[in-house]
């Protein structure tokens, strides 16, 4: 089943699962398992049970249960039975000998493969750069996705699941020297907390959060993914302004003129429009074009442009996004 015939509610649900699937269960033999219990399904997904068996493959069965036992439930042990439709264990109330149907022990968990196909379907990444769904960076917990369109430039997307539980095991993946500095890191559980910085320009994102919760069929708000991919470091998300800078690539975007964004070419100049935006964010539109010109040359102190002109000298359209209202202010142009 592809995202096409899967609702947001589904996905939604099937990300929980997925995150949960990390989760260890014994066995009856005391292997390790890690999965859902069919007993936990029903409870998390509203999806019946012919649309989850596509998404879904059963591990092995628990070895305990949690057996009614007047106002509570109570776990206990479970035994294999002559009959493989079912399990057997002991009533803890009666002692008595009692029956648990076999597809209510199972443990399920999500197949990898085609929930992070899905995702990479979401964000049109080509078939061709997916191999790191197939071979995970982390076994079980971190897959590389490929590279998605996200504003102007193309993005490594990264994966990761049961994200609080492996943070260190992450972040040292991520801080090898052989990675671009750089990158998106989905998530199916809960995004990095505020109070953690992230690992050199990776910005973290839930899965689940970047879903516009509006529409019945799953799609990704790439907006929000562009904010936050130029969030900075201390995680505060900037708000949505009728203007954006993308620091990594340089690009000005004016929403009234989306379809003609501005790709900065010269350092000082980049670094003028940075500056625009940065006080834009905290609501000071018009500034004055000596205070933007000490942020362009805040490395030098002497032989440095004195005029707007002179520093946008070359760029012959740079007036089309930055305009001059009165004399010696400037602000960008959104009309």
């Amino acid at each position: 089943m592809s995202s096409k015939h899967l609702s947001t509610k589904s996905l939604l649900e099937l990300l929980d699962l997925f995150e949960r699937s990390r989760q260890p269960l014994a066995d009856v033999d005391g292997q390790v398992l890690r999965g859902v219990p069919g007993w936990d399904l029903s409870r998390i997904t509203s999806m019946p049970p012919k649309a989850r068996d596509a998404w879904l493959e059963r591990v092995g069965y628990a070895g305990s249960f949690p057996a009614p036992c007047r106002d509570e439930h109570v776990p206990v042990e479970l035994e294999e039975d002559d009959d493989p439709a079912r399990y057997r264990y002991r009533c803890p109330e009666s002692f008595r000998l009692r029956f648990v149907d076999a597809v209510d022990v199972a443990v399920y968990a999500v197949r990898p493969a085609i929930l992070l196909g899905t995702v990479a379907d979401l964000l049109d990444i080509p078939q061709a750069i997916r191999k790191g769904i197939e071979s995970p960076a982390i076994d079980g917990v971190l897959w590389h996705l490929g590279k998605a369109r996200i504003g102007l430039a193309h993005t490594e997307v990264w994966f990761v699941r049961g994200l609080a539980q492996s943070v260190d095991d992450v972040f040292r993946h991520l801080h090898s020297p052989t990675l671009p500095d750089q990158g998106l890191i989905l998530t199916s559980g809960q995004p990095l907390p505020e109070f953690i910085r992230p690992p050199r320009n990776y910005r973290f994102a839930a899965v689940g959060d970047v879903l516009v919760d509006y529409v019945p069929t799953p799609t990704v708000d790439v907006d929000l993914l562009h904010r936050t991919l130029a969030t900075p470091a201390d995680g505060t998300l900037r708000p949505v302004l009728p203007v954006h800078f993308d620091e990594y690539t340089h690009t000005l975007t004016i929403r009234s003129k989306s379809n003609r964004p501005w790709v900065i070419k010269g350092e000082r100049q980049a670094a003028a429009v940075r500056y625009m935006y940065e006080q834009a964010v905290n609501d000071r539109w018009l500034l004055s074009a000596g205070e933007i010109l000490a942020a362009a040359y805040s490395d030098k102190k002497a032989a440095r442009s004195q005029r707007m002109q002179n520093l946008f000298s070359g760029n012959i359209h740079w007036e089309d996004y930055i305009d001059n209202p009165e004399k010696g202010k400037y602000r960008f142009r959104l009309d």
